[in-house]
């Protein structure tokens, strides 16, 4: 195994090493990666494709993600090499399905594409990271016969019932899969959705429902005094979701049109809550809702929104929870850099959070303009709370 990671990633360091340099970006924007670049950041992917999703445990693995928002902030292919050389030590090699689990996914691809009876086994793999070999044969399987947006558009509902799932990791790196255009990347991604999926309990209303504004205030005020001290994310968001603090709060807020409306109120609630923290926590809230946005458009016209609106404001407060805030009452005030230079101090990162994190913040920017995006990115800049 040793052997075929150091082939894979000698081969893409020779081809890094013939990669054109991009021309510089013009003053005062930021640089759209140009055409020919994409099979600098497949090379990258496809050497990523050696490692397995998670690592000590219940950690994910970044580097598809960061490769990603790294080469469209515009990273070059030294920077996009030392970022797999940072990441590499690490991460653990991928597991690849045996040749009877292969065959159990193609058949169970095939019957789902057909309809046939027994077309939804892979719900029966979904929730059990140890099937992660399997579903990523899965979707392999429907990616080489189908295309993407086809298969995306099949399984997002299922998938988006459980946002959160794996930190958030499963939207965020399914997202930035689907961006890069990577069919293998994007089977890996949507099968660690799936074997990390899972549900947060339902919680209670307690009166009437509340608007966005509230909501956010008895979050605040509410959950001050609640502290776990589980050491990652998707632990504290499970303890979280068993306490009573968490059911009067899961369900309280004002019903949305649908997910795309919600996602506006709770992407202004990230926001504000980042300027206020650095929470960690939070930064994973504002890339996963980044990533809801690239791949509602995707969601099946048929689909049910109400349940997954719900799910969204369960793993909100599960997550806002989990990220126990001290917030800070003064946003430190002061010259907002402009985008390329914003990029630029991200690319420097080590921390594959922050890349993530200030990629989020510019897209958003990009689409919604609001100085505010870049007040975010330069307070993740500083590092995390």
């Amino acid at each position: 195994m040793d052997e075929l990671l150091n082939h894979a990633f000698q081969d893409w360091a020779h081809r890094l090493a013939d990669e054109p340099a991009r021309p510089a970006a013009p003053a005062g924007r930021a640089l759209p990666p140009k055409a020919g670049s994409q099979a600098l950041l497949h090379g990258g992917l496809d050497a990523a494709q050696a490692f397995g999703p998670a690592f000590d445990g219940a950690m994910s693995n970044h580097l598809p993600m960061a490769l990603h928002a790294a080469w469209e902030m515009g990273a070059e292919a030294p920077r996009l090499q030392a970022l797999v050389d940072h990441e590499r030590p690490k991460l653990v090699p991928a597991r690849p399905a045996s040749e009877a689990e292969a065959a159990s996914a193609r058949r169970a691809a095939q019957r789902r594409m057909t309809g046939a009876a027994g077309a939804d086994e892979w719900l029966l793999h979904r929730g059990q990271p140890e099937s992660f070999p399997w579903l990523q044969a899965y979707f392999s399987a429907q990616l080489a016969q189908q295309p993407a947006t086809q298969v995306l558009g099949a399984h997002l509902e299922a998938l988006l019932r459980s946002p959160h799932a794996f930190a958030f990791h499963g939207l965020i790196r399914t997202a930035h899969a689907w961006e890069s255009g990577h069919r293998a990347e994007l089977a890996a991604a949507l099968a660690t959705w799936a074997a990390w999926w899972e549900l947060l309990p339902a919680g209670r209303r307690d009166g009437e429902a509340m608007p966005p504004q509230a909501w956010a205030q008895a979050l605040r005020s509410r959950t001050q005094g609640w502290r776990s001290e589980l050491p990652m994310i998707i632990y504290r968001m499970r303890s979280a979701g068993e306490t009573p603090l968490y059911a009067g709060l899961a369900e309280c807020l004002a019903p949305a049109s649908g997910l795309a409306e919600r996602r506006e109120q709770l992407l202004a609630l990230a926001r504000e809550a980042y300027l206020h923290s650095r929470n960690f926590t939070v930064l994973h809230l504002i890339t996963g809702l980044r990533g809801l946005r690239v791949l509602l458009p995707l969601l099946q016209a048929s689909a049910d929104q109400q349940p997954l609106v719900a799910a969204l404001d369960r793993a909100t407060v599960a997550g806002w929870m989990a990220g126990r805030l001290h917030w800070q009452e003064g946003v430190p005030a002061g010259a907002l850099l402009p985008w390329p230079a914003l990029h630029r101090a991200a690319l420097a990162q080590d921390d594959e959070h922050v890349i993530k994190g200030v990629h989020a913040c510019w897209q958003e920017d990009v689409r919604a303009p609001d100085a505010r995006w870049r007040q975010v990115a330069q307070r993740m800049l500083e590092g995390q709370a």
